[in-house]
């Protein structure tokens, strides 16, 4: 007998013991600040900032079927819309313009979102690889100008971000920054959860196993490419945000540099793409590899990495989700029609 069970095209999230699991994972995380160190803290919450990026990507990668690099660009401009409204001095702003962090988190989001909402008709009218790369162009593009504009971003030097919460001495601001983070996370993993089990995702699904069927069918595939996109660079904007308002700096190389697409990607296809679990087991493992690695290897860290990465690809290509369905999960079978049928025979 599996350890888990799932009824067929039904959802493990369906399963009120993967529910229960994942309450006792959120109770557990909210008392990390409690009982660890400053630093560990700070790991972790960068272990669920991977979270949002893999679940955010997911959903226009592996739900939608349109593989976007340009995700660090979300990321970034997330993080500097949300500095402006908190620390308008730095880019020269008015101080008029200063708002909590808790409503900037969201400028941030909403900012994200509406260039993909600008920018997405323009760029869906690319298909295929020739898409991926009008994405990274686009990523390019919006690093380049960000970093010339000294006036609003500081260039390379960059500016450090005001991120007081107004609680004084009640609650560290890494704390804080902590349970903001978390709440985030939760709040993306449901959203996303009701994205993907509602219309929408059965319309992302759709064009992403044909297209051209599904648009005969009656589906707009423009339609649901737009709300993959917007949905997913909104959740990205909020990583970008709480990340820019932890770390208390920001500059344009860094904040919006291509590592962040890569690491996203990467947290998906270690965790399994298109899968709804896929990025929480691909974003631990991500976090174990990329800190564990040098401590064990050294300077040959990142050659390791890669090389687990290929590997990966090659021999799991549907991740450590796959691994766990194929060996801690079986369909039951649906008693009440086999019930239902026997009733009728007799």
């Amino acid at each position: 007998m599996s350890l888990l069970e799932r009824a067929p095209g039904g959802s493990l999230a369906d399963d009120r013991r993967v529910q229960a699991l994942g309450v006792v994972a959120v109770l557990a995380l909210a008392v990390v600040p409690f009982v660890t160190t400053d630093s560990l803290t700070g790991l972790i919450l960068t272990g669920l900032v991977y979270v949002m990026l893999g679940v955010s990507w997911n959903l226009i990668a592996g739900y939608a079927g349109q593989i976007s690099l340009g995700h660090a660009a979300f990321f970034g401009m997330g993080a500097f819309a949300s500095a402006w409204v908190t620390t308008p001095s730095g880019a020269g702003l008015p101080e008029a313009l200063q708002i909590p962090v808790v409503a900037a988190v969201l400028v941030g989001g909403v900012v994200s979102a509406l260039i993909a909402l600008v920018i997405g008709p323009v760029i869906f009218r690319l298909t295929g690889h020739y898409f991926a790369i009008g994405t990274l162009a686009l990523a390019a593009v919006i690093e380049l100008v960000m970093n010339d504009r000294r006036d609003l971003t500081g260039g390379a030097t960059g500016y450090y971000v005001n991120a007081d919460i107004g609680l004084g001495e009640t609650i560290s601001h890494g704390d804080m920054m902590f349970f903001l983070t978390l709440l985030a996370t939760v709040i993306t993993v449901w959203v996303t959860y009701y994205i993907v089990r509602g219309p929408a995702g059965l319309g992302m699904k759709a064009i992403h196993d044909d297209e051209e069927a599904a648009s005969s069918l009656g589906v707009n595939p423009l339609k649901y490419k737009m709300y993959a996109f917007v949905a997913s660079s909104f959740f990205a904007g909020i990583a970008g945000a709480l990340y820019a308002h932890f770390s208390l700096y920001i500059n344009a190389q860094s904040t919006l540099a291509v590592t962040w697409t890569v690491d996203s990607l990467v947290v998906v296809i270690l965790g399994g793409m298109g899968t709804f679990a896929g990025p929480f087991f691909g974003a631990g493992l991500f976090l174990l590899l990329d800190n564990g690695l040098s401590a064990i290897v050294g300077g040959w860290a990142e050659a390791v990495e890669g090389i687990l990465i290929i590997l990966f690809i090659i021999f799991l290509p549907s991740g450590l989700y796959g691994l766990v369905d194929d060996y801690l999960v079986s369909e039951t079978a649906d008693t009440g029609g086999e019930m239902d049928a026997d009733v009728a025979d007799d």
